[in-house]
């Protein structure tokens, strides 16, 4: 993947994650649990983003496919993407639109 479309990506993962923030912020109807949970996802994403961007610097792209935990918070990404879904449209689409992007980027 060229440079220029990691840099994209990257860019619209963190506004995602910033407008995932804001909406968490903003709603009073998601637990307490819920809104830390979600919060302290939307830190491993970056971190987990972080790590693998470093990686993809200094080793091949198949070698930072599988960086621990990366599927672990997708898969609740997804649970709780579903869960809003009803409730919490314009959360649910943020989630799924993070899910998209981490995908594209390979994690």
């Amino acid at each position: 993947m060229p440079s220029s479309e990691k840099t994209r990506q990257r860019n619209e993962l963190k506004t995602r994650l910033e407008e995932l923030h804001d909406q968490l912020l903003k709603s009073s109807h998601i637990s307490a649990a819920d809104r830390d949970m979600l919060g302290k996802m939307v830190v491993g994403v970056l971190q987990l983003e972080d790590v693998r961007y470093k990686q993809l610097q200094q080793d091949p792209p198949d070698a930072a496919s599988d960086i621990i935990g990366g599927q672990g918070l997708r898969d609740t990404l997804e649970q709780k993407s579903l869960e809003y879904e009803a409730q919490h449209p314009k959360l649910a689409f943020t989630l799924r639109q993070i899910l998209d992007i981490l995908a594209r980027m390979g994690i």
